[in-house]
């Protein structure tokens, strides 16, 4: 009776094990590790060139799995840093208004990956070289600081655009959130380096909503008001050099642009492994 029992569970490990197999020819999860570079977009930015130069380092984590032939789902866990500066602009007014931001960014999201070569077999007959696209929706993080005597300063919670000012006519924006959405999108090239190690490179663009990553964007308050509230708002608020341009930065002169929002870039070349789903016994 034993033997029967042992022989029948036996069976059926293996019709359970031949069936999720067959399931798992084109169904695998990978993971992985990257490092690379983060890019920002926004008013204190200049041309591509000098976007490009201002690149920062960034690292993430991320796991995929592929549930058929070309599409895969992907979390993603990413962190890098941005900063730009109008000293190093071309552009003469960037160069007057003398502002500049670093921010650590920090984005989690979910990602729908499009590999453009199909693979309908088992992963360890994947193509060697694949290229792919992929977009999805996040949640970042970030907190813009300037320096000021030496120190790295919090710009949000100082108001640099009236935001704490009282504004009984409505003439200041309201505080900016430190957390945002985000909708990644990009394209990538995917190279297998054995049955189960693939090295990636791909570059993603993150559309968000908000104007605030450099905490610049719409106009100069009051000075003298922001003065009396926080002279350090003040001082990193308007960082025009008096002693060439007496007349400052009036009241209601444009300090931003609040009609383009601010982008960031995650570049980076990933080490992924597919980890194998199902042990299967074998007989001999």
């Amino acid at each position: 009776m034993k033997r029967n029992i042992y022989l029948f569970l036996t069976l059926l490990l293996l019709s359970i094990c031949s069936h999720v197999k067959a399931q798992l020819r084109e169904g695998y999860l990978r993971v992985g590790v990257s490092v690379g570079a983060t890019n920002y977009q926004g008013d204190l930015s200049d041309d591509h060139l000098s976007t490009l130069l201002a690149a920062r380092p960034g690292f993430g984590l991320m796991a995929a799995y592929h549930f058929n032939s070309i599409f895969s789902a992907r979390l993603s866990l990413q962190h890098g840093w941005v900063q730009a500066s109008d000293a190093s602009s071309s552009r003469p007014g960037k160069v007057r208004r003398n502002l500049s931001f670093k921010s650590p960014i920090t984005e989690m999201s979910a990602q729908l990956v499009f590999d453009f070569i199909p693979t309908d077999r088992a992963y360890a007959y994947r193509p060697k070289l694949t290229p792919y696209g992929f977009a999805g929706i996040g949640i970042f993080t970030f907190n813009p600081k300037a320096r000021l005597n030496g120190e790295w300063i919090e710009l949000q919670p100082l108001g640099t655009e009236g935001q704490y000012l009282p504004d009984p006519d409505n003439r200041y924006p309201d505080p900016y959130n430190l957390a945002q959405i985000s909708v990644p999108v990009g394209f990538g090239l995917r190279y297998a380096l054995g049955r189960q190690w693939n090295i990636e490179l791909e570059s993603g663009l993150r559309k968000t909503w908000t104007d605030h990553l450099d905490d610049v964007s719409t106009y100069y308050p009051n000075q003298e008001d922001l003065a009396a509230q926080n002279p350090t708002a003040a001082l990193l608020s308007s960082r025009t050099d008096l002693a060439a341009y007496p007349l400052g930065n009036p009241a209601g002169s444009m300090r931003g642009n609040p009609e383009n929002d601010d982008w960031y870039v995650f570049t980076n070349i990933t080490l992924s492994f597919i980890i194998d789903q199902v042990k299967c016994p074998s007989f001999r």
